[in-house]
């Protein structure tokens, strides 16, 4: 088993780079993988346990591993658990009664706090927003004990983190799943932070019309440090197999002129900034965005970009040469068809996404729960890709070429905040500090920025 895993992570890694460096594979990569919540539902185990200790996953994986066809991991993990949402008493990430983990229309700012955001935006993360979302952060709900939840939380998401780690290495290391581009950085569109958690969505549409002078302030105010969180950490070796990824949320539901007076240009600015260092960016456009594509269009060559709605055939003849395009594959069909429509309709896809190279099969969306997916539907629709989605000229350049010289980076303001220690403050405090600890020191106050943000998100 070691020796033929081995050979396919070979063959997997030689088609995803093919891919990023503008070649044809050998065939379509295939990137689907399966949630914690889907493996244990097709289990008949309990989600809520497999939360809290991911290696009873372990069996299960192995079967399916054997039947799915998949490039990627099979084993998707989980977005949000109790093990962090429970343990800072979350209000934006909550558990159903079934064991599901849920996001409910959160909001942690109000209208009249934009300017306390624009004057220091981390601070408002801080002293606002984590405190309103997180009930055991709040110094005047759960006072004296908050050090502590933080504390707590730390320890129990390293010792769950790691058991799911060791179960992702057992299941790559058995089936030779591929082991490159993987990884890369987080990103968050500017617009979409500030809808996502601190408005909500029926704030930010009150927001678009009602403070629109003040919301386009904040967006640029909060600009460095979503540029900060989302940039490469070593700019002197920037890997173009690694991307910075977006999930866009708030876009298709505004009107196209809010959408390019609001929306778009402080994410462009940010993915052409990004693109001026080298940097490749990856992005989920969720929804339908037929009627935007002519601005998706005008993003930095090479980007890779998923979609759930948009028309296949448009999105293939439009953006099929310049992008690497992924997923759009019906979820629904697999429930939907029996097995030999699945098998045609996989064909027909393939048929106007796979010409050209530059796609990666995957699916509209992800599964939420096992009742989501008919197994053995989802076993022929892998295997068809991997024998149908054949090229016939691998190696032969593919797709237009990405140069960082055709972007120029933005005038960037220095990040700052009362919470942000830089290093000449650091050594002013502690002047016996030597100059080798900087990295250390720095690298501790962006994970803990990092940290602060994605709580927020």
């Amino acid at each position: 088993m070691a020796g033929n895993a081995e050979a396919l992570r070979l063959e997997r890694d030689e088609n995803i780079r093919s891919i990023y460096n503008n070649k044809i594979p050998k065939r379509v990569p295939i990137s689907i993988s399966l949630s914690g919540a889907v493996v244990a539902g097709y289990a008949g185990l309990d989600i809520r346990t497999a939360y809290w200790k991911p290696s009873i996953l372990k069996e299960t994986l192995y079967e399916l591993g054997e039947k799915i066809n998949t490039d990627a991991g099979i084993y998707g993990g989980s977005n949000y658990t109790p093990v962090s949402s429970q343990t800072l008493r979350s209000i934006n990430k909550v558990m159903s009664s079934t064991g599901y983990m849920q996001h409910p229309n959160t909001v942690c700012m109000e209208e009249n706090e934009y300017d306390e955001l624009i004057a220091d935006p981390y601070a408002f993360i801080v002293e606002k927003c984590i405190p309103r979302l997180y009930k055991s952060l709040s110094p005047e709900s759960n006072p004296w004990k908050n050090i502590l939840a933080l504390l707590q939380e730390s320890q129990l998401r390293a010792i769950v983190g790691k058991e799911d780690m060791e179960l992702r290495m057992e299941l790559n290391e058995r089936f030779g799943y591929q082991s490159g581009p993987r990884g890369g950085g987080f990103g968050r569109v500017p617009m979409d932070w500030i809808a996502d958690q601190l408005r909500s969505f029926s704030g930010i549409c009150i927001d678009v019309r009602r403070s629109r002078a003040k919301l386009i302030e904040a967006l640029e105010a909060i600009y460095p440090m979503i540029y900060k969180i989302g940039v490469a950490k070593d700019l002197k070796n920037i890997d173009r197999s690694q991307t910075t990824s977006f999930q866009l949320h708030m876009a298709t539901y505004f009107r196209e002129k809010d959408f390019a007076e609001v929306w778009l240009p402080t994410w462009k600015r940010q993915v052409e900034d990004y693109a001026s260092l080298g940097m490749r960016i990856s992005a989920f456009l969720e929804h339908d965005w037929d009627r935007l594509l002519d601005y998706v269009y005008e993003l930095p060559t090479g980007s890779v970009l998923s979609f759930e709605k948009t028309n296949a055939k448009l999105l293939k003849d439009k953006l099929g040469k310049k992008f690497i395009l992924s997923g759009g594959f019906p979820l629904q069909h697999l429930v939907q068809c029996t097995k030999s429509e699945i098998i045609d309709k996989t064909k027909e896809w393939l048929d106007i996404m796979a010409p050209g190279g530059q796609y990666i099969f995957g699916f509209d969306k992800g599964a939420m729960t096992h009742q989501d997916i008919n197994m053995e539907n989802l076993i022929a629709v892998c295997d068809t890709v991997r024998e149908y989605g054949v090229y016939d000229n691998p190696g032969a350049p593919s797709g237009e070429v990405f140069n960082k010289d055709d972007y120029k980076h933005s005038e960037l303001k220095e990040f700052k905040s009362k919470y942000y220690t830089t290093w000449e403050e650091y050594t002013n405090e502690f002047p016996y500090t030597p100059d080798e600890a900087m990295p250390l020191v720095m690298q501790s106050e962006d994970a803990l920025l990092a940290l602060m943000f994605s709580m927020s998100c």
